[in-house]
């Protein structure tokens, strides 16, 4: 029964590795005109179809909108690191949700213009001001390499998603010695006092993240890395195909994918 079993496991992974694949590229210039205000991207990179430098927000909004879809109406979404509402406007409209934005400055005006319901100003190294049990969905894109206590914060994100609640992450990465160099580096200037708390100081590879979803009581659903070659402006990105290139990279080799995007499950053990 056990072997029986492993086949469709394996495909169940696979699957979800490969997520990326079967979500419709074509919303991401769609997204993009639709956000020109503002741009995500620079000059360069906005002066193609498909910039790479975009997947970022392309790939979290298809992982929210489908989500929600399943959920249904009146989901609450947290958005750690709203910085100045760049995710919440590329995502556009989510039937019935709650978007609460968390960063360490806010600027309010512009922040709930652009369709945040509720605003914190606060430091992710310290307890989050949200209760237990409170979101559905947490958004926490490239915050995780900046924090002092990576382990104290994903910790946090559990407490307050609901059982059940999924977190969508992403950060750089690179392969684990290279990722240990690299944190070496980081924290070594750290303690020197040529950067501070904010700046890079955390360096990832996936299985760094897998042990911190772990620890925080999160089970990975999905990970998949991001492009094999990157450069604002490349006439490549112009076309579909080599976007899909690039994906299918990440999907095969996430550590070496420059970015590593991921979803996970909270779901608390059960004491019964």
């Amino acid at each position: 029964m056990t072997h029986s079993n492993h086949p469709r496991t394996l495909q169940a992974r696979l699957a979800a590795r490969f997520a990326t694949l079967r979500w419709r590229l074509a919303s991401l210039p769609e997204r993009l005109k639709a956000t020109r205000h503002g741009p995500l991207v620079n000059r360069r990179a906005a002066a193609t179809r498909f910039p790479i430098s975009a997947l970022r927000y392309w790939w979290t909004r298809c992982a929210l909108l489908e989500e929600t879809e399943h959920r249904g109406a009146g989901v609450v979404i947290a958005d750690l690191g709203c910085n100045n509402g760049q995710m919440r406007r590329f995502v556009g409209d989510v039937p019935e949700a709650t978007w609460i934005g968390l960063d360490q400055h806010i600027d309010a005006a512009p922040l709930r213009a652009h369709g945040y319901d509720d605003l914190h100003e606060c430091d992710f190294d310290r307890p989050l001001p949200l209760a237990d049990d409170s979101v559905d969905i947490v958004v926490f894109l490239h915050v995780l390499e900046h924090l002092p206590r990576p382990a104290f914060t994903l910790v946090e994100l559990s407490r307050i998603l609901r059982p059940g609640g999924l977190l969508v992450a992403g950060s750089p990465v690179a392969p684990a010695p290279v990722a240990r160099l690299r944190q070496w580096h980081h924290r070594s200037r750290l303690a020197r006092g040529l950067v501070k708390p904010g700046g890079h100081i955390n360096a990832l590879d996936c299985r760094r993240w897998r042990t911190l979803l772990a620890d925080s009581g999160m089970t990975v659903e999905m990970m998949t890395g991001t492009f094999l070659a990157r450069w604002s402006g490349n006439p490549l990105e112009n076309h579909a195909w080599w976007v899909r290139l690039n994906q299918a990279w990440g999907a095969l080799f996430p550590s070496l994918g420059g970015e590593v995007y991921l979803s996970a499950r909270f779901a608390p053990l059960r004491l019964d």
